[in-house]
């Protein structure tokens, strides 16, 4: 009983944003589906949750939507997602696991599993948004030694660091590091120094390796020192701090796959191995002597 009504209100929901969405008209600024990481679903629900953002909007939360501004921009979602609409997706999950946890309550009478869906809905936005920026952090340490070292070569066959640059974004396939290299040439093409480019970039990632080379890379231009060489040098420490990390990793693997077993793997062999040696011994009278 308690399914079948949790069913029948996810798919009234389902239907009534689909609904919603073919009654609005379409917006001139919506991404096409190819262009972004966008599901049918959110697709669908874009409309109702513009207009919902419409109105927190109209809500003083400027540091609240701050932080979240830059957490979108961190996840590669500037383009996609606003911090308004942030907010809004926050509320309609609310409102939905508040009427999930309505009908689990008149099933179940207990509200604090109420609670716990309702908080759910609260922290499952913070939570997606915090993987996406992990993984766009992970995906842009990951390819920047290459970069480096293809740089490198390129400013060590004659080229100048912002054409190596730009020749690379236009050779190599997209991801978060080539968006941020474009980002960093679209602010020189405004009329933003190097220097100045780099620091905005290392700000905006906020990664200590990524800081660490646009230092250099600084130093190495005030100074009028050979890029070549200076390159060189922080593609090698790239590779080794992606070596480090790497084997930190592995050394981490073993602790943390020992709440899985702990919690899966270990019952579940007990119950196989001693699950029939129980049901024997039952059969056999002996349980009634204990």
């Amino acid at each position: 009983m308690l399914f079948a009504a949790l069913a029948v209100f996810v798919v009234a929901i389902v239907l009534a944003v689909q609904w919603y969405s073919r009654r609005s008209k379409p917006r001139a600024n919506l991404p096409k589906p190819e262009e972004g990481v966008e599901s049918g679903l959110w697709r669908s629900a874009r409309p109702l949750i513009q207009q919902v953002a419409a109105y927190s909007g109209r809500v003083p939360l400027l540091g609240l939507k701050e932080r979240y501004a830059r957490q979108i921009a961190k996840a590669g979602l500037r383009f996609e997602l606003s911090a308004d609409e942030f907010l809004a997706i926050k509320a309609v999950a609310v409102l939905v696991m508040t009427g999930v946890a309505l009908l689990v309550h008149a099933v179940v009478q207990n509200w604090t599993i109420a609670a716990a869906i309702i908080f759910l809905g609260l922290v499952y936005p913070d939570v997606w948004l915090s993987s996406a920026v992990r993984k766009q952090e992970h995906a842009f340490l990951r390819a920047l030694p290459d970069f480096l070292d293809l740089l490198a070569l390129s400013v060590e066959a004659g080229m100048g660091f912002d054409s190596a640059v730009m020749r690379l974004t236009e050779v190599l396939e997209p991801g978060p590091l080539v968006t941020r290299f474009q980002a960093f040439l679209r602010n020189m093409n405004v009329g933003k120094i190097r220097t100045d480019a780099l620091r905005d970039m290392a700000e905006k990632m906020g990664l200590p390796d990524f800081t660490t080379f646009a230092n250099v890379v600084i130093q190495a231009t005030d100074s009028g020192a050979s890029m070549g060489p200076v390159l060189r040098t922080a593609s090698s420490d790239m590779l080794s701090r992606r070596f480090d990390r790497a084997e930190k990793a592995a050394h981490e693997l073993p602790v943390k796959i020992l709440l899985p077993l702990f919690v899966f793997v270990f019952p579940a062999t007990f119950i196989m191995v001693l699950g029939p040696v129980y049901f024997q011994f039952m059969a056999s009278g002996a349980g009634g002597m204990l």
